[in-house]
């Protein structure tokens, strides 16, 4: 019975001595936080704002009836271009025609009075340098020479209104430009006012853009504008800022700027356009990975490599891109900059280097 509590505590003390063996075995654990580091980067930034907006017509006149009648013919159709001054339709002239007519002929009849007067009173002229004609009738009769010769220049008046309606009986385009619209078909009636084409000019277009209120004061009118559409992919445009709306838009939040360019091809009024405005450039730029930056509290910070711990640093932001950031204040480029990692540490933290990322 002795013999059997021996060997029992004899294979428990040697159970027990392969367990301290296997412990003494384990290597020592690596304490810190394991990051990758960076060193900030010099290089060189242009300042780009980008927009949407929308490609709008300069000059896009509605071409309405100056007179009234019935359309007797039609020279253009939706889509086609016109020159200025090219006909577009032709309204029925007979009654213009015929009131230009009676105002020839009243011209004449005046023509005929008036001629009539200066006699009598050219007569009377000469009667009364003989003291033959009372100074009451030459008097009268000069009077009615001026109301005769005012006559007159009235129907001239009235002549040159009866011309100007029926020269509108033929209807021509102000300037260049597309028929965007057709409003009156053959043998409608019109009257002044009525509209009956719109017309859209195309050579010069201008786009109304829609920037963020942050970058209101980069924007200036003369900057220089870069602008591609989906409408017309394969040809991009250059415009020039001329216009820039004093209000921001109390829904959007965004500053209107009109930009006008010269057609490059193939662009309409209403197509979507992207645009590209460089503000400024800077060519010896700090920058730092996106991800290196933490918000801590409400500052911007970066950690960086103090011997084996992470030291915060403050710094001041400037442009932004997707993967990196200008910084301003607060960096050099001998920094070595915690980016994988950086969520994960304090002031303080103690660092593990897992690996060194090349200069961004």
């Amino acid at each position: 019975m002795k013999w059997l509590v021996l060997s029992i505590f004899l294979l428990a003390l040697f159970g027990c001595g392969n367990s301290v063996d296997t412990d003494t075995g384990v290597t020592d654990t690596v304490t810190g936080t394991r990051v990758i580091v960076t060193n900030p980067r010099h290089q060189s930034i242009d300042y780009i704002l980008t927009a949407l907006g929308t490609v709008e017509s300069i000059h896009n006149p509605t071409v309405s009836a100056e007179t009234s009648g019935q359309i007797v013919s039609i020279e253009v159709s939706e889509g086609q271009s016109v020159a200025a001054q090219q006909l577009l339709t032709t309204i029925d002239n007979t009654l213009q025609s015929i009131e230009a007519g009676k105002a020839a002929g009243e011209i004449q009849r005046q023509k005929v009075l008036l001629d009539n007067q200066q006699r009598e009173v050219n007569r009377l002229l000469r009667l009364a340098q003989s003291q033959s004609v009372s100074k009451d009738k030459l008097d009268n009769e000069q009077a009615q020479l001026h109301m005769l010769s005012a006559m007159l220049e009235v129907a001239k008046k009235q002549s040159e209104q009866a011309l100007y309606l029926e020269s509108k009986t033929r209807v021509q385009s102000p300037r260049e430009g597309l028929i965007a619209k057709r409003h009156v078909s053959m043998g409608d009636y019109v009257t002044p006012g009525q509209p009956l084409f719109d017309l859209v000019s195309v050579k010069k277009l201008r786009a109304r853009l829609a920037f963020s209120e942050h970058h209101a004061a980069s924007i200036h009118v003369g900057k220089e504008v870069k602008l591609q559409s989906p409408a017309s992919q394969a040809t991009a445009a250059i415009g020039t800022v001329t216009s820039i709306n004093p209000r921001i838009n109390p829904r959007s939040r965004a500053l209107d700027v009109i930009v006008e360019f010269d057609n490059p091809g193939g662009w309409y009024p209403g197509a979507s356009v992207d645009a590209t405005l460089t503000v400024g450039q800077n060519r010896d730029a700090l920058t730092v990975p996106m991800i290196s930056v933490v918000r801590r509290e409400d500052d911007d910070a970066v950690f960086v490599v103090d011997d084996d711990h992470a030291s915060r640093r403050i710094v001041k932001l400037g442009w932004r891109e997707d993967d990196w950031v200008e910084v301003l204040e607060g960096l050099t480029a001998q920094d070595q900059v915690v980016t994988e990692g950086s969520a994960l540490v304090s002031d303080g933290s103690q660092l593990v280097i897992s690996a060194k990322n090349p200069t961004p």
